[in-house]
């Protein structure tokens, strides 16, 4: 039943890159299943977002990274990629996804991470 279970979590990730496809301060977008999602590398720790901006819809993945936190490049909103909150308040954010190395690969969920409130 182990294997069974194991097999059944590891079922919601998807090899979406491989860990050379973003260079270290980067930002990529990638499909998961049907999802537009921005994958981040920030000094080697990567991060997933859902890559449209609630604003107007910009592509967060062509966004300006400064350390752990992307701005939106069309109206400059800027949100957390840990947790996905905006920075200048709490009236708007983006879902986050888990990433997983596996090997040269880079897995990210299907599912976003729970909010908390």
């Amino acid at each position: 039943m182990g294997a069974e279970l194991r097999r059944a979590v590891n079922d919601d990730f998807v090899t979406a890159a491989r860990i050379t496809d973003v260079a270290p301060g980067t930002g990529k977008a990638v499909l998961v299943g049907e999802r537009e999602i921005a994958l981040f590398n920030v000094a080697g720790v990567f991060y997933a977002l859902e890559n449209h901006c609630p604003h107007q819809g910009g592509p967060l993945a062509e966004g300006w990274l400064d350390g752990a936190v992307v701005t939106c490049p069309w109206h400059a909103w800027s949100f957390k990629l840990g947790d996905g909150k905006m920075t200048l308040g709490e009236f708007a954010r983006v879902d986050t996804f888990e990433v997983r190395i596996e090997g040269d690969d880079v897995r990210i969920s299907r599912t976003p991470q729970s909010r908390e409130p």
